[in-house]
């Protein structure tokens, strides 16, 4: 539920359902967090059952003393709750899939309120459950993760909707995904292509570089939906010209990837500042390693020297945060680890260790490609963990540059 909301985490789940369930034409009215106690939880299940035609209850299914979602929901409407065998015994066949001993509090997990339906949850130990409240309206209960409720929402609830709310229409959704364009620019850009399709539900979203822009068509046929996301992706690619680099909602990473498959090149990386986040992002795409060979993260002046071969002359004269030290640690990175293309980055991510000179936020990146190498000097804004994920994705995006020249 939503103490941990109320303490400062960020809310990811609204965005992700108001996306999707506007796709089965349900609005979502209210989002409600409310801390992890009894009463709180059950009068705000009740309230929005009473008000709305769906109710989706995320968190709280856990086996901790702190989820009590199950023991809230059926207060609410007036149930109990009964032990189910077969759930509980496949708790213990995921347990022991991982040579692990089941908790005895896991069993918490295994109640399921008076007429629910248990939810499969593959990806962690905690069923969700369905159920109705007074006046047939669905209620659904979703384990907080995730990785545990976008799939079970996909699974088992998204078709449900679509039927129930959809008119039995069909809804298509693409991810178009733009680097190097600010959101307000990007905005402007678009203005256009988003007037010439009312029909369509856009949302425009922007993280440190990137910007996205998710549309949602809906038909009687998913031929029809289709057909009419074809035409909004012509006039994106026109809007937005090279800044657009994923047309299938490829990551940026999945992208820079692609263009090197293509041409049959491999890829190393060379990270300092970065601490291997660069290498990270790549790998976390499937079928990485048909491009990408492996990474060096030197942090210390003496790993640049041993395992890169950058000059201790460059280091002493230029310092490891330069133009210089960038270039050698990718010319490095292409000859020892034996790779065709490299990304290095050195830079200062603070919060301390800058000068007047070398400011915090300073970064170097070096893309090298076949018969061409290109340095670019950049100053982020932002804390620690920002200015390393702005390097890596502005490194990623240099690279993808030259690969589209």
């Amino acid at each position: 539920m939503g103490s941990e909301l109320l303490s400062g985490r960020v809310d990811t789940h609204t965005s992700f359902l108001a996306r999707r369930l506007a796709e089965a034409s349900v609005t979502l009215a209210r989002s409600t967090s409310v801390p992890d106690e009894l009463p709180a939880v059950r009068e705000a299940v009740a309230a929005a059952a009473a008000r709305a035609d769906l109710v989706l209850v995320c968190g709280g299914l856990g086996p901790t003393f702190d989820d009590i979602t199950r023991d809230a929901t059926a207060s609410a409407f007036g149930r109990s709750l009964t032990f189910q065998p077969a759930l509980y015994a496949r708790i213990v066949r995921r347990y022991r899939r991982y040579r692990m001993r089941v908790p005895s509090n896991n069993r918490r997990q295994a109640f399921l309120i008076g007429g629910a339906r248990a939810l499969d949850n593959p990806n962690g130990s905690a069923p969700g459950q369905r159920l109705e409240a007074p006046g047939g309206r669905p209620v659904y209960l979703l384990p907080g993760p995730p990785s545990e409720l976008k799939p079970m929402f996909e699974a088992c609830v998204l078709p449900e909707l679509m039927r129930r709310f959809g008119g039995g229409a069909t809804a298509a959704r693409r991810v178009f995904r733009f680097y190097g364009v600010a959101e307000a620019a990007c905005d402007q850009r678009l203005a256009p292509v988003l007037k010439a399709f009312p029909d369509v539900e856009f949302t425009i979203l922007a993280d440190l570089g990137l910007v996205e822009l998710h549309a949602a068509a809906r038909a009687p046929r998913a031929s029809s939906a289709q057909a009419r996301l074809k035409k909004v992706e012509a006039r994106v690619a026109r809007a937005m010209g090279s800044a657009y680099y994923s047309r299938e909602g490829d990551s940026l990473p999945g992208a820079v990837l692609n263009l090197l498959a293509r041409r049959g090149w491999t890829l190393a990386t060379a990270e300092s500042c970065t601490g291997g986040l660069i290498a990270a992002q790549l790998t976390e795409v499937p079928g990485s390693s048909a491009a990408f060979r492996g990474g060096a993260v030197a942090y210390s002046n003496a790993l640049k020297e041993s395992l890169l071969g950058v000059p201790a002359g460059v280091l002493a004269r230029s310092g490891a945060v330069s133009e210089e030290t960038a270039r050698a640690m990718a010319a490095g990175a292409r000859q020892r680890l034996g790779a065709d293309a490299a990304l290095a980055v050195t830079g200062i991510a603070g919060p301390s260790g800058g000068t007047k000179a070398k400011p915090v936020g300073l970064v170097y990146i070096a893309a090298s490609v076949p018969g061409r190498t290109e340095v670019v000097r950049r100053v982020f804004p932002g804390d620690r963990g920002q200015v390393r994920r702005r390097t890596a994705t502005h490194a990623l995006g240099l690279l993808r540059r030259l690969l589209t020249v």
